[in-house]
């Protein structure tokens, strides 16, 4: 992962309290953060005096933000910006992401299967090597427009629901689990149903990730069924990381639980 600050000038002509260029750079960022070529991040906004805007983001490639991988929501927009502001929008690189050190990240160029699971560096990700899959790296998932909008609102669905699940509240933690765990839930139809629509347009056969967070002991962990099929489903040990079940018709994975129960209190 790299980093760069992306330097933006501010508008000629506008009255001070115009907020037209906070906003426009906003979008801007949403738009390339919806675009995979900025990580999602609370991205915090400087203003030198100079009148320019710098934002440090994280990149997954060198060329991330190159306009060959905007989609036309940021291209429409970043021309807007140099239009009203009569200079270019320029990039800083400043070097390699602490947290997604090289080589130790990089963007897979052949996947043998692609995973949707929250929590990563993208929503998509390699099967094997868990490395992110830039969203601008696969076609469009959103119908009738040129965006991903549908797989960030799984996202943020997920973000919420494992929010729920940290708050320990009884209720809305057996309303997270049933909706992670239960690949008939809502939430996990919306899962599945991109991870068709990604297969149909890579031909990467793609599988959902099911959560697992049961209270039951190792020996019923590893016995358990595909929820869908009814099949076996557990990998032999140390196949993949973190994922220790995989159905292939069903197109799920999931990972052994970590709430195992004590097996001498059965």
């Amino acid at each position: 992962m790299h980093a760069f600050d992306i330097i933006i000038p501010q508008y000629t002509g506008i009255a001070e309290d115009d907020d037209s260029h906070d906003h426009d750079v906003f979008c801007y960022l949403g738009d390339l953060e919806g675009n995979g070529q900025i990580l999602p991040r609370n991205h915090h906004l400087a203003v030198s005096q100079n009148d320019i805007t710098r934002v440090t983001v994280v990149c997954p490639e060198m060329d991330a933000l190159d306009r060959k991988n905007m989609n036309s929501y940021a291209q429409e927009m970043h021309n807007k910006i140099e239009q009203l502001a009569g200079k270019p929008i320029q990039t800083l690189y400043i070097g390699e992401d602490h947290d997604y050190p090289l080589p130790r990240y990089a963007v897979p160029t052949q996947s043998e299967f692609y995973m949707l699971r929250w929590g990563w560096s993208s929503p998509l990700l390699d099967g094997v090597t868990l490395q992110g899959i830039p969203l601008y790296k696969i076609p469009y998932t959103q119908p009738d427009h040129p965006c991903y909008d549908n797989v960030w609102l799984c996202y943020r669905q997920v973000e919420a629901l494992f929010r729920l699940l940290l708050g320990s509240q009884p209720v809305s933690e057996a309303v997270a689990l049933e909706q992670m765990q239960n690949p008939n839930s809502e939430h996990s139809k919306i899962g599945r149903e991109l991870c068709r629509i990604i297969e149909q347009s890579t031909g990467v056969p793609t599988y959902y990730f099911l959560m697992n967070y049961r209270d039951w002991t190792q020996a019923e962990d590893m016995e358990q069924k595909c929820p869908l099929t009814g099949q076996d489903w557990l990998l032999p040990a140390n196949t993949y990381h973190y994922i220790d079940f995989k159905c292939d018709e069903s197109r799920l994975v999931s990972e052994l639980s970590q709430n195992w129960s004590d097996e001498s209190e059965d």
